[in-house]
């Protein structure tokens, strides 16, 4: 039975992420209703709060395994993850979705958020974070879309938007090229130079990806490097920020940490799918996979480490304080994750490689954490604790998430043929490996009919 013919049970775990999502949206509702004030535990001193530390920097970071995913396929010719690209770009779609919502969420006047469309201050990263989401989502958008038109059988459309697709990324690219610079000059240039490379890949001079627009997937790395390491920019206008956190680097940091946790999320994300729909999870992709975790893993460790000696703050880490006790965490979620992936045994075995990839998203979430919350003091004023309301809120959100992710992988073909459901396990008798084709079909038929 296939994921297209399936009928997805209201099972309790459906129900509680249900309950959670609806419990949510009426909190939200009430944050509308009643100011976020009422609802939060924000002030003056400290204007971002969970809201941010964890919907948006976090959320951001979890979701980068679709143009890292999207990258190795169709760029690099890394055929072998293809069954793990949709799964990643699903991800994708569905965080910044949930950023955006989550940001319509703690804006003060949500109403107004359209006016980056027309207030370009290019003195602002939020304006080139602002663009690059609204831009990136539009890029998964695009990128997905080939999903629903398989499921819902529209061969005819799914050649169109083939064709179509580049031309729209084309638009897009080069809007944002005049929107970043200001200038008529560098918009034509972007235009022109892209326009040739997909009449080039038309006519046969440059190679084309057969299943995704190559102008596709390259706006989407380049989107998501801008506004990943953007949202660490963001925080160098902080000067209340701890020491251990606040860094020149900190936007290559930012970058680097969503490179680095990709795979991981791909792992969790494929690793627990499998087991909810009892499908046959790509074990050798996501071996492969951990293979590579010591790699991104190690190079964000030696950028951290590095940072904190060329700044002379390395006294810091011993300190006593509630700072360097977290900045601890995520350097031990690091080394235990880092140690783990070496061990050959643990790519190999599908739940000691699940349990690298947790600690590494756990060391992310600690990091963004220290840069939004754990590192920003502010003495003259009471330290930000969130409030229920804005925990309930989170848990909503991202109950609402998972809620939308299992009901796509139930009903859309997110997976490869590969990942269909698995009924009992099959043996085949070894006759029918040693024997020919056409011998082993006769024996097997005997068989059958025998039984």
């Amino acid at each position: 039975m296939t994921s297209q013919t399936r009928r997805l049970a209201f099972t309790p775990g459906i129900a509680i992420l249900t309950g959670l999502s609806i419990g949510g949206l009426g909190l939200v509702l009430q944050r509308f209703r009643l100011g976020l004030g009422a609802m939060t535990n924000l002030s003056d001193g400290y204007p971002w709060g969970l809201w941010i530390g964890f919907d948006i920097l976090v959320g951001i970071a979890l979701a980068a395994g679709g143009f890292v995913l999207a990258g190795m396929v169709h760029i690099f010719g890394r055929e072998r993850f293809h069954g793990l690209a949709r799964p990643a770009i699903l991800t994708a779609l569905l965080g910044y979705l949930l950023f955006i919502f989550s940001l319509m969420v703690d804006l003060g006047r949500p109403w107004h958020i359209w006016r980056a469309l027309i207030s370009w201050n290019h003195n602002s990263p939020m304006f080139e974070v602002a663009w690059c989401v609204m831009f990136y989502t539009f890029v998964l958008v695009l990128e997905f879309t080939p999903v629903v038109l398989e499921r819902l059988r529209l061969n005819r459309l799914n050649h169109w938007w083939y064709r179509l697709a580049p031309l729209a990324v084309v638009a897009a690219i080069t809007l944002f090229a005049f929107a970043m610079t200001g200038s008529p000059v560098w918009a034509g240039i972007t235009f022109a130079v892209l326009a040739t490379w997909e009449a080039a890949m038309r006519a046969g001079v440059m190679p084309r990806d057969k299943q995704m627009p190559i102008l596709l997937i390259m706006a989407g790395i380049m989107l998501s490097t801008l506004h990943q390491s953007s949202l660490g920019t963001l925080f160098l206008i902080v000067d209340k920020l701890n020491a251990l956190w606040y860094t020149p680097l900190l936007p290559l940091l930012f970058f680097a940490s969503a490179v680095m946790v990709a795979p991981a999320m791909v792992i969790i994300e494929s690793t627990l799918s499998a087991r909810v729909l009892r499908r046959r999870p790509e074990d050798e992709a996501l071996g492969e996979l951990a293979m590579g975790m010591p790699l991104v893993i190690g190079i964000y460790l030696f950028l951290r480490l590095a940072d904190l000696l060329a700044r002379g703050v390395v006294l810091n880490t011993v300190t006593p304080s509630i700072q360097s006790i977290w900045w601890w965490l995520e350097i031990g979620l690091l080394m235990a994750a880092l140690v783990s992936f070496t061990i050959p045994e643990v790519a190999a075995r599908p739940g000691a490689r699940l349990l690298a990839a947790t600690a590494t998203v756990l060391a992310l979430v600690v990091h963004r954490f220290g840069v939004a919350l754990v590192g920003i003091q502010v003495p003259e004023f009471p330290a930000y604790v969130p409030a229920f309301t804005e925990l309930m809120i989170s848990v909503g959100i991202v109950a609402a998430g998972l809620l939308v992710f299992r009901l796509a992988i139930e009903f859309l073909p997110v997976y490869a043929p590969a990942g269909e459901e698995l009924e009992e396990p099959v043996e085949i008798p070894e006759v029918l490996v040693t024997t020919r084709p056409g011998e082993a079909a006769a024996l097997q038929a005997q068989s059958i009919l025998r039984n």
